[in-house]
């Protein structure tokens, strides 16, 4: 356990850290094998049990009110929910539990609000290793942040509407559009989803 706190008064997530029950920390442990169990990936076996959909969506700088068009998204497609968001850092470690010395745990908890992606790219969150999760409470959706440019997400087909759809079909663009090595790291976490 850290005996010295972690998070800064400067951190943008701060206020939302520790706020979990411990039914809440089982369920996320079940879903998200992360430094728990020294891995970092999604189960699975709860994407293919829920039939979610594999969507994939690059930053957009342009974009003034949210770098990733695809989370404003689903802000705004989950906004009437009773649902919070979960995020949680990768470890980019393999076999090494960096984050279960921390207390509280690395998890925040926050309202589904656009403005919360901004507060974890400049959280020691995201600055720890430049990867992060964010589950939402009622597993509408998963996703994987990596770099703070690439976001992977499992969605419930029940959330599906024509407004995805460009985010489905860029599974298919990756080639064209990206180096080998990024499309290979991109292709291994598809089947990771």
């Amino acid at each position: 356990m850290k005996t010295e706190p972690w998070i800064e008064d400067c951190d943008p997530l701060k206020p939302y850290y520790g706020r979990l029950s411990n039914q809440e920390y089982t369920n996320i442990s079940k879903i998200f094998t992360l430094w728990i169990n020294h891995h970092n990936h999604i189960d699975p076996s709860v994407i293919h049990k829920n039939k979610k959909l594999n969507l994939l969506d690059y930053s957009n700088k342009y974009n003034g009110k949210c770098s990733q068009d695809l989370y404003q998204l689903l802000c705004e497609s989950l906004k009437q929910t009773d649902g919070y968001l979960y995020w949680l850092p990768i470890n980019s470690v393999k076999n090494k539990n960096t984050f279960a010395a921390y207390t509280p745990a690395m998890i925040a908890k926050t309202p589904i609000e656009t403005k919360y992606l901004d507060y974890a790219s400049r959280s020691f969150l995201q600055m720890q290793n430049g990867g992060y999760a964010i589950i939402e409470s009622n597993l509408s959706f998963i996703a994987l942040v990596v770099d703070g440019y690439y976001m992977q997400v499992a969605l419930d087909p029940n959330f599906m509407n024509d407004q995805f759809q460009k985010y489905l079909d860029s599974w298919n663009e990756i080639e064209n559009n990206l180096d080998e090595t990024t499309t290979q790291c991109l292709k291994h976490t598809y089947f990771a989803l």
